[in-house]
């Protein structure tokens, strides 16, 4: 970045044994410088004490404060700036920020470090394009808590675990940067008496658990590609993997992943303020239960693990099957997009169905005859039939004839005559039936 009139060293300047070679970047509290060794010729990264919205630069490169009520910020904010790049002075971890020298000049602190040739997490995955794979989300997450756990022993916590402030090599194993203590220090409440934050118990706890969460959520980012900065009392709600793995349905990443690794993601970011993991070893508990580091005995021997009992073999059952918003039915779902029928084993002979002939002139004859044969066949086309000849003649009786007998038919003035007759007694009948009814 090109030098800020009024903020920043010019190139070519020099401090203690080092020349200013350019300016990397700025931060709220700091400056970035590429610097080159007097002696060897080395190059060094510089790190410079300078909150922006307290302090200015004055002639000669001196660092001075802007206004007198903030001088107590001002210092507040150094001291932590010392104390943390004395502190890191003593790790020589290879995912932690490692300080060469310390020292101050022109009224403010400086600190040393190698340089290292890379880039942010950030710019690293706005770069791809792609989600991360399997390999690499692995990668991250133990270096990042490697790094957490050396910070925790030590007394101290990062509180600003951010895609921004973790820097990748050439390697591909993050390096934790920029700690929070600084901004802590520097924008505390000065009507209210400042208290260090790795000095208060409470603090540091809300610190350690901010940075478990926080790498669950550089874990999202490295998938999605999309982070938001969470501000203190704040909850986002983080998109579930299933949806992100049908966003990146094409990516060959996405086939790569562990279903387990995914929903403990999920699990991670989804638990509310007051049930976040407090240790490391609660944060690895979600994502594997033999991840974590070996426990030691008092003399430093790895503790051995006690024989677990034989568990009964339980009785084979179908599968469950996956909700449609798991990431196993997805993986699953994506596994099997494009893809053909599967092979037949080489031991297993394939069907064979077996030809049907066609009626051609080469299939009937064998074909099974479309008629029944009938004896009288030959016969076609012969004007008369053969006399049949007897050698014996045959004996037979004839059947004795019945004639029909004869039906007798009713005339027609006999059949009027009944019908007569009987409307006639109906008739009677009814008028002796009215005249009982009335007179009776």
């Amino acid at each position: 970045m090109p030098a800020i009139a009024g903020q920043t060293l010019l190139p070519g300047e020099r401090l203690e044994d080092f020349e200013i070679v350019q300016v990397l970047g700025l931060t709220s509290f700091g400056v970035l410088y590429l610097g080159r060794h007097l002696h060897d010729g080395s190059t060094v990264a510089i790190k410079e004490y300078m909150p922006s919205s307290l302090a200015t630069r004055v002639r000669g490169g001196k660092v001075d404060v802007l206004d007198p009520a903030n001088v107590q910020a001002f210092q507040r904010g150094l001291q932590a700036f010392l104390t943390e790049a004395l502190t890191l002075s003593q790790f020589e971890h290879p995912n932690l920020l490692r300080v060469v020298n310390v020292w101050e000049a022109n009224g403010t602190v400086y600190r040393s470090m190698p340089y290292l040739p890379g880039t942010t997490l950030l710019a690293w995955r706005h770069g791809i394009g792609e989600p991360a794979s399997q390999a690499q989300l692995q990668a991250f997450f133990d270096g990042l808590l490697n790094a957490l756990t050396t910070l925790y022993q030590a007394g101290l916590a990062h509180g600003q675990v951010e895609p921004i402030n973790i820097y990748l090599g050439d390697d591909g194993q993050p390096v934790l940067m920029d700690f929070d203590a600084v901004h802590l220090a520097v924008q505390s409440d000065l009507r209210k008496p400042y208290v260090d934050a790795y000095a208060d118990p409470e603090r540091m706890q809300a610190m350690v658990t901010s940075d478990l969460h926080a790498v669950a959520a550089v874990l999202h980012f490295a998938i999605s590609g999309e982070w938001t900065a969470l501000r203190p009392g704040q909850a986002l709600r983080y998109p579930a993997m299933a949806d992100l793995l049908l966003r990146f349905k094409d990516s060959a990443s996405a086939l790569e992943y562990q279903p387990d690794f995914l929903a403990a993601i999920d699990a991670a970011l989804s638990l509310p303020p007051a049930e976040r993991p407090g240790t490391v070893t609660e944060f690895r508990a979600l994502f594997a239960a033999d991840s974590g580091p070996v426990p030691l005995q008092p003399d430093g021997t790895p503790m051995k693990k006690r024989a677990k009992r034989p568990r009964r073999e339980p009785i084979p059952t179908a599968p469950p099957a996956y909700p449609l918003n798991s990431s196993e039915s997805v993986l699953a779902l994506l596994a099997n997009f494009d893809r053909g029928p599967a092979p037949a084993a080489e031991d297993v002979e394939p069907f064979q169905v077996p030809e049907v002939p066609t009626l051609t002139e080469e299939a009937e004859p064998t074909l099974p005859p479309l008629r029944i044969v009938n004896p009288f066949d030959d016969l076609e086309g012969h004007d008369s039939l053969p006399m049949l000849s007897v050698d014996e003649p045959v004996d037979y009786e004839p059947l004795p004839y019945t004639p029909m007998p004869s039906i007798r038919r009713r005339k027609p003035w006999r059949q009027r005559l009944v019908v007569i007759a009987g409307m006639a007694v109906m008739f009677i009948a009814a008028i002796g039936a009215l005249g009982w009814q009335l007179f009776g």
